[in-house]
């Protein structure tokens, strides 16, 4: 991930989701509150913009807008951010 804001994202993927594509989002924040659990945020949100991109680690870009989302106090397994789909109109 490399931009959070409360209103949206921009992260980078391996595949490029057509916009207005409604997504889920699942990643952890750091601890930053002693003797609690990492909080862990769960996020649906809408492909407002993609791109493809050229490196190593990765073939596209894109922005999320946000439109719900919830903190949870559980541990994740994985620290690596999970996106699902929730329509697929492709």
């Amino acid at each position: 991930m490399h931009n959070i804001s409360r209103s949206g994202l921009l992260f980078t993927t391996e595949r490029l989701h057509p916009l207005n594509t409604t997504i889920e989002l699942t990643f952890a924040l750091p601890k930053v509150i002693r003797d609690e659990p990492p909080a862990t945020v769960r996020c649906k949100g809408e492909v407002v913009r993609s791109a493809l991109v050229a490196t190593e680690k990765c073939r596209a870009a894109m922005a999320i807008k946000i439109l719900d989302y919830e903190f949870m106090r559980t541990p994740v397994a994985s620290q690596a951010p999970e996106l699902r789909l929730l329509n697929n109109d492709e």
